[in-house]
């Protein structure tokens, strides 16, 4: 059975696997994303790679940026490189392989999750699936009959840019990243709780939302429901409006929040609020069927080998 080398390219630690085609892990670990160029961040990954060089079929790369599928650029070039702006330009596939000898290939972190879930995840089995990622922004892909679609610029699926009032121009506080990255949530937590002191609410995180939700005194737990509501109805409106041009079978939510029950019970109900205003016509619009995304951190570096057996 065929071994490939999968390799999660973030922007605090690189993460590898040893895994085989039937998606087993083997061998993994991790290192911190502590490099300054591109020729830093090649020798760092030969060095990780080089140990089982002679046992592996490939190397998958998810990283950050804008990347145009293998079969468009085989080079793996790196357009912006989200918080390595360093590597912009940069033709990582090219340079790895020549290195190592083998097959390299490169995709967008986001695109990797949405592969990763439909190789081995909540997409499994669907002719069409999307991954929305919650982040600082919002991340994901859309995965059509086992292939990403990436578009002619690698820009499908990049989800942040969606705008929230296509009556004005587009603007980076209107998005759907401004709204309903993990940051929205809490601006919205924050309103009913009153807070508006910079401390405060940098100490209000994620993970402290939910915490408050279930350990909170009563008005506390309130509040932060009322805020979790908003932020899920809003959150359902863009999922309609991608249910209308994609027609998804499963949306799978992930992302550091998606580890939370409450947040699906939200989005589930208040997208039965969202569905109920629609009559007439409109009644037939399918309802998006929304699950937690099921592979965790790992789910880039299973969508990192997978896009590397494809070009096997």
């Amino acid at each position: 059975m065929r071994q490939l080398f999968g390799i999660d390219i973030g922007g605090t630690n690189v993460k590898w696997a040893v895994v085989s085609e039937n998606y087993e892990f083997g061998d993994r670990g991790s290192v911190p994303t502590a490099f300054s160029s591109p020729n830093e961040l090649v020798d760092a990954l030969v060095a990780l790679v080089e140990p089982y060089r002679e046992r592996i079929a490939g190397v998958g790369i998810s990283a950050p940026g804008g990347i145009f599928s293998h079969e468009v650029d085989p080079d793996g070039t790196i357009h912006r490189g989200g918080a390595l702006t360093y590597m912009d330009g940069f033709p990582l596939g090219r340079a790895l392989s020549e290195r190592l000898g083998l097959p390299v290939t490169v995709a967008n972190d986001g695109k990797c999750c949405a592969l990763g879930e439909y190789a081995a995840g909540a997409l499994c089995g669907t002719s069409v699936g999307c991954v929305v990622v919650i982040g600082t922004g919002i991340g994901g892909g859309i995965v059509i009959d086992g292939r990403v679609l990436t578009g002619v610029g690698g820009f499908a699926g990049e989800f942040s840019f969606l705008s929230n009032d296509i009556n004005k121009p587009l603007d980076c506080h209107d998005t759907f990243a401004a709204s309903s990255g993990w940051r929205g949530l809490r601006d919205n937590v924050a309103s009913e709780l009153g807070i508006s002191d910079e401390g405060e609410l940098e100490a209000l995180d994620g993970r402290r939302v939910f915490e408050l939700l279930t350990t909170g005194e009563p008005d506390q737990v309130a509040a932060v429901q009322r805020g979790l509501d908003a932020y899920a109805e809003l959150f359902d409106r863009a999922l309609v409006n991608l249910q209308c041009v994609i027609d998804s079978a499963v949306f799978a939510i992930g992302g550091g929040i998606s580890c939370h029950p409450e947040l699906f019970e939200a989005l589930n109900r208040k997208m039965d609020d969202v569905m109920s205003h629609y009559t007439g016509f409109l009644k037939d619009m399918p309802r998006p069927h929304v699950v937690p995304a099921q592979l965790g951190n790992d789910a880039n570096i299973y969508g990192a080998v997978a896009t590397c057996l494809q070009t096997l």
